[in-house]
């Protein structure tokens, strides 16, 4: 199985609780479109909505396992719904990329992108979570960047959020060698998908 035994059920509800929290994000991120209509904020929307739906479709994976009893017709589900996530993921974070490079007019984003169609993974490997921290620690050096220029709340927000979701994946990839990471991951993602919520929260509130 791709989650502890100790753990698995339990990371389902986490899933479920970082995809309403994923949902709340992308909510914001559209109210703060739509007070401003800056694109920025339309991309946070369309990344967090295909992040929301990864974990969704993971966490419901899993749940039918386990409402299963794990019969062995389907364990298929936890794997093939992993997979899913896994090419959300890649989608999500390289419509962030594609954000970032718009706003520095450079090219490179087509290197993320084109991974998806050649990618597909049935478990959980040190291969797909270190594609994932490739392309968070990308998106955190640049969060990085504004934070030393702006020097706001909102920025250090953005760049602690980002640092937390590097880290949640770099939990994911240690989990390959020793389980016990596997609750740091998921408890740093939630930390993550929190703090985005709370700087597109204050921003919101002060227009």
């Amino acid at each position: 199985m791709l989650t502890p035994g100790w753990f698995f059920g339990f990371d389902s509800l986490m899933e479920i609780i970082a995809f309403i929290i994923a949902m709340a994000v992308a909510h914001q991120a559209m109210k703060g479109y739509n007070l401003s209509k800056e694109k920025t904020f339309l991309y946070l929307n369309l990344s967090f909505v295909l992040l929301g739906a990864g974990l969704l479709i993971e966490s419901v994976s899993n749940l039918v396992v386990v409402l299963a009893r794990f019969h062995r017709g389907f364990l298929v589900l936890s794997p093939l719904g992993y997979t899913i996530n896994f090419i959300t993921q890649v989608l999500a974070y390289g419509v962030l990329i594609f954000t970032y490079v718009q706003q520095t007019r450079k090219m490179g984003v087509e290197v993320a992108m084109a991974t998806v169609p050649l990618l597909v993974f049935f478990e959980r490997n040190a291969f797909t979570e270190l594609i994932l921290v490739f392309l968070l620690a990308y998106i955190a050096i640049q969060t990085a960047i504004n934070y030393s220029i702006n020097k706001t709340t909102a920025s250090l927000l953005v760049l602690s959020a980002f640092v937390s979701l590097v880290i949640s994946h770099l939990f994911f990839l240690l989990f390959t060698l020793e389980p016990v990471f596997f609750a740091f991951a998921h408890t740093a993602q939630l930390f993550g998908f929190l703090l985005l919520l709370a700087m597109l929260l204050r921003v919101n509130h002060a227009r």
